[in-house]
């Protein structure tokens, strides 16, 4: 390996050389370039180590400034005159043993002439310099390297010794990224972004972008709507009232006549009165015929006081599922279920399930039993049959909720994060019938549209206030709370359960993007600002195309602000470290 002796006159150009000699060290090694300020230990002799070094070096640098030849002592006198000046003496060594010397011209300096050198010094002039100008630095430094190697290196040797130089760095900056990691995992488990809800915003965005890339969803869903339509063909508006209940039981029976699979009620019937009672014994003697024929009945409930399900005890005698309507908007166009909550605290892998969701009991028949934290999986059992519903996250109820009071305080949550049909999906005559159209007996309707299907009856009237705004891209659109319970049927349908990455996995990942960061800001360090900005745009499509992958193939959701924020505080950190200690100068000493 080269050896390399950097000679500079401390008045004239120490930043200069301290840059140099780190370039110079992350090229051929720390042990091959010496600095005097750096390798002579107190006591020692100056002559005699340079003698030393001289001998033991390939290459001396003589780096040159503007006052190199003219800076003068106490006296007047000029320093390159004088046989005791150590940078004379240097030069003169590197001369008379027949060293390679190479005059490095640095701050614009030029060439000294042989009338400013005293005779020691004679033959400096006439050797080949080198130039280096701060402007361009990166380049008029691998000339240099390729004169202290004596020859031109290829495209690819230089680009190699870049990476080498890089590595060499990113070796004595290896703890950086680990703790960025550390910091940033610790910051999502705070939720630092959610303070100002960039979190839930970007998690939002990703979501939609990772949908442009899925396959419109197959569904045993069909959506009954309560709209315009019903309210024009029944003559009067939706609304708490005996007729309305009546038109549920005759709902009941067509359905149940049809052979639909299940009957799922996103609608709530908590409590009657005297002109009620004989609608409500008459939804009951429905839900009991419709499960004489083997067609399960769920009711949606608002609260569950002690765990125990509002919802009229003769529709429960009868044979009805309650179901929790509950559902949350994170922001934008991220929607979460709670599937089921747990009384029991967290630390056991089976925790008890209650108060299942609507869209969990129309996907699966039987009774929500245990949450496993570990597999994410809320398991339903009906008679020796058991099945798994999966889910995204567990969370913690710290306080009632005054929009889902199913969710009682102190709760464990097993929560879908909704993955959502596409724009209009639900809207589509395949998918969505009118209510009053499924009422008629002279309706052209086929009953085998509804056969084996799990028919889902909601409102679907703005006035009604079940409706949620969902920014998808830039738009704007307004869904129904059905609508959104048909995407939670069909997630469970599919075993589709958006998940974020566990907090192992997480910090390994930001680990890896911080060591990513860190690489590139070595790599492009010296590189022009178009250069670096293609480079880093190009990164963020990579990071954003490994997402949409992710997304669509495992239902990954990448954590995209916190993994941003590792590679951006490595490549922004470790960039201005590589500034700071190339413009650092060497501590003005005079000899």
């Amino acid at each position: 390996m080269t050896t390399v002796f950097i000679s500079y006159r401390r008045n004239d150009t120490s930043a200069n050389a301290g840059r140099l000699s780190d370039w110079l060290k992350r090229q051929f090694g720390a042990d091959n370039v010496f600095l005097d300020t750096e390798k002579i230990a107190p006591g020692e002799t100056f002559p005699r180590v340079l003698e030393e070094r001289l001998a033991a070096s390939d290459v001396l640098l003589a780096v040159i400034g503007p006052r190199w030849a003219s800076i003068s002592d106490a006296a007047g006198n000029r320093r390159i005159a004088d046989p005791k000046d150590f940078v004379a003496l240097e030069v003169a060594t590197g001369l008379r043993r027949g060293s390679r010397v190479i005059p490095v011209l640095v701050g614009g300096a030029p060439m000294p002439s042989a009338d400013q050198l005293p005779p020691a010094l004679q033959g400096l002039e006439k050797l080949q310099a080198t130039a280096i100008d701060d402007s361009r630095f990166p380049q008029d430094f691998d000339n240099l390297v390729d004169a202290i190697v004596g020859r031109a290196r290829g495209f690819a040797r230089r680009e190699l010794d870049r990476l080498q130089r890089g590595v060499r760095v990113l070796k004595a900056s290896s703890l950086i990224a680990p703790v960025i990691a550390i910091l940033l995992l610790f910051a999502a488990w705070m939720q630092a972004f959610d303070a100002f809800l960039l979190d839930t915003r970007v998690a939002s965005y990703s979501m939609w972008l990772g949908e442009r890339f899925v396959a419109p969803p197959e569904s045993s869903v069909m959506l009954i709507a309560i709209d315009e339509d019903s309210e024009k063909r029944l003559g009067r508006k939706y609304g708490r009232a005996p007729e309305w209940r009546m038109d549920h039981a005759r709902m009941i029976d067509r359905l149940a006549a049809a052979g639909v699979a299940a009957v799922a009620f996103d609608l709530y019937i908590e409590g009657e009165n005297e002109s009620e009672r004989a609608a409500d014994a008459a939804i009951a003697d429905a839900i009991r015929r419709a499960n004489q024929k083997g067609v399960r009945v769920i009711i949606g409930i608002r609260a569950a006081p002690g765990q125990v399900p509002r919802l009229l005890p003769a529709l429960i005698d009868a044979g009805a599922t309650p179901g929790s309507l509950c559902i949350g908007s994170r922001l934008g166009y991220a929607f979460n279920v709670p599937l089921a909550v747990s009384p029991d605290a967290r630390g056991r892998r089976a925790l008890r399930a209650d108060n299942p969701a609507l869209g969990l009991a129309a996907a699966f028949p039987g009774r929500a039993e245990t949450i496993d934290e570990e597999r994410r999986e809320v398991s339903v059992r009906a008679g020796n049959d058991t099945r798994f519903a999966a889910f995204s996250v567990l969370d913690s109820a710290g306080s009632p909720s005054a929009e889902c009071p199913t969710l009682g305080a102190g709760s464990v949550i097993a929560t879908l994060l909704l993955r959502l049909s596409p724009g209009g999906f639900w809207r589509e005559p395949q998918r969505r019938v009118s209510y009053a159209q499924v009422l008629d007996p002279a309706s052209s309707l086929s009953p085998e549209v509804l056969r084996g299907k799990i028919a889902l009856i909601g409102v679907t009237l703005g006035e009604a206030g079940d409706s949620h705004r969902v920014m998808r891209g830039w738009k704007r659109e307004q869904i129904f709370g059905v609508e959104l319970h048909a995407d939670t049927i069909t997630n469970l349908e599919r075993r589709v359960a958006v998940r974020p990455l566990g907090p192992t996995a997480q910090w390994l990942f930001m680990l890896a993007l911080a060591a990513a960061g860190a690489a590139m800001s070595f790599v492009l360090f010296d590189r022009a600002v178009l250069y670096r900005r293609l480079a880093l745009g190009l990164a963020l499509v990579a990071y954003t195309g490994a997402g949409v992958v992710l997304y669509v193939a495992f239902g990954i959701l990448l954590n995209v602000l916190y993994d941003v924020a590792a590679f951006a505080a490595a490549y922004t950190l470790l960039r201005h470290l590589q500034k700071k200690a190339l413009a650092q100068p060497i501590e003005e000493v005079s000899p």
